[in-house]
């Protein structure tokens, strides 16, 4: 039996919506070049009209990209004696400037673009840069390139963990992920504006102890019903409806539970009540919600006690129980307007996970899934800020803080 989709089908129809803005190419005031098309001759009576004014100027304009090539910068440095006390001095190259041939920052910050923002393959990489550079580099160049460029923007992590501490809400949640053909797990901790993803071999406590955000965290922690974030006690807990609905919607669809529905409509009804009071209800209306919802929970076990039991009553039950005993951490977003109906911050942040194993597969090392997720956290952030991720780490890679550029 096939479960149902938790989502619904879109009425809307292909392209652009009814209110939305569109982006139509409009000329500009100052365009970067100006080709003047002069009438140098009368066609009727071949005088000149070299010094003839126009009567008018019709204006096209044509926006396209120049032809680019491989630029080489030569860096020197003088080294010179000084002649009254004989000390040696030499100037300072720039701080990118490590190495007697090199590549730059320019073409750093774009190899870790498209390697980990467009999940283009290191092979394509290296033929798009031979087709429009001109310049041949090997598979082996263009990954040590982006791991490098990885070593030089992880600074920025500390910066981004704080801001997730500091928020009064965090979205947790993990998935799955293959490390050279072994099961591995990306766990996230997200906001509105910060993003930290970080791979473990585990799922469990552990991991979330040695990623160290969980622990040290103080405010209201979202997710699902997994039992490891509970352990944490020094925050307080809200659980995401989201999952809760597409359980509901199995219960309901497929087993025939009325109380299912029922509960899926007090939840959506909750849901409506508090984006019209602007996220936070009255205390009288947070409690007349509570009691539906209570009461739905009452029939919803007098109706599972009344069926025969299986392993979907079973299950039900569970669910109940859970929801039964977890009031508070369900209902939270009743009473706190920071705390959202569901995680599905966390879901969207880790959904590139699964783009790029899709797109590549198995990460071949545990350093490849590392240098990843760490790279995507930065790009989420910096996209999250509505920032240009491109520009964004080549002044990363140029030795610009995080802070500065989200600024």
């Amino acid at each position: 039996m096939t479960k149902p989709s938790s989502s619904k089908k879109s009425e809307k129809k292909p392209g652009g919506q009814p209110g939305h803005q569109g982006t139509t190419l409009r000329q500009v005031l100052n365009p970067d070049h100006r080709v003047v098309h002069r009438v140098t001759r009368c066609d009727g009576c071949r005088r000149s009209l070299e010094q003839v004014a126009p009567l008018r100027v019709d204006i096209r304009q044509v926006f396209d990209i120049p032809m680019v090539q491989m630029e080489i910068t030569q860096h020197e440095r003088e080294i010179k004696c000084c002649p009254h006390c004989h000390r040696v001095q030499q100037a300072e190259f720039p701080s990118h400037v490590t190495n007697h041939v090199q590549y730059g920052p320019t073409l750093a910050s774009l190899s870790l673009y498209w390697s980990h923002v467009q999940f283009i393959p290191y092979e394509r990489m290296a033929e798009m840069i031979e087709t429009w550079f001109g310049h041949s580099m090997s598979v082996g160049t263009l990954v040590h390139m982006v791991q490098r460029g990885y070593e030089s923007i992880r600074s920025s992590i500390p910066s981004i963990e704080e801001a997730l501490l500091d928020s009064p809400i965090l979205h947790v949640d993990e998935t799955s992920m293959r490390i050279n053909g072994k099961n591995f797990w990306v766990h996230v901790a997200s906001t509105e504006t910060h993003t930290r993803l970080a791979p473990h071999r585990s799922r469990g406590k552990i991991a979330t102890d040695e990623i160290g955000l969980p622990p040290r965290y103080k405010g209201t922690m979202m997710y699902d019903a997994y039992s490891v974030y509970p352990k944490y006690q020094q925050a307080t807990h809200a659980l995401c409806h989201a999952h809760h609905l597409r359980e509901l919607r199995e219960f309901a669809e497929l087993h025939r539970h009325a109380w299912a529905k029922k509960m899926i409509d007090t939840l959506l009804g909750m849901k409506k009540a508090v984006e019209q009071s602007n996220g936070l209800l009255s205390e009288s209306e947070a409690k007349r919600w509570e009691q539906i919802y209570e009461q739905v929970l009452v029939n919803a076990q007098q109706e599972l006690d009344a069926r025969s039991s299986s392993s979907s009553v079973k299950k039900a039950q569970a669910f109940v129980r859970r929801l039964q005993n977890r009031k508070g951490e369900a209902l939270r977003f009743l009473r706190e307007a920071h705390v959202p109906f569901d995680n599905n911050q966390a879901e969207r942040d880790l959904r590139m996970v699964k783009v790029k194993q899709k797109i590549s597969g198995s990460f071949r090392q545990e350093s490849d899934a590392e240098a990843f997720c760490v790279t995507r956290s930065i790009v989420s952030t910096i996209e999250k800020h509505r920032k240009p991720v491109w520009d964004s780490l080549y002044r990363l890679l140029m030795g610009e803080s995080l802070a500065t550029i989200l600024s």
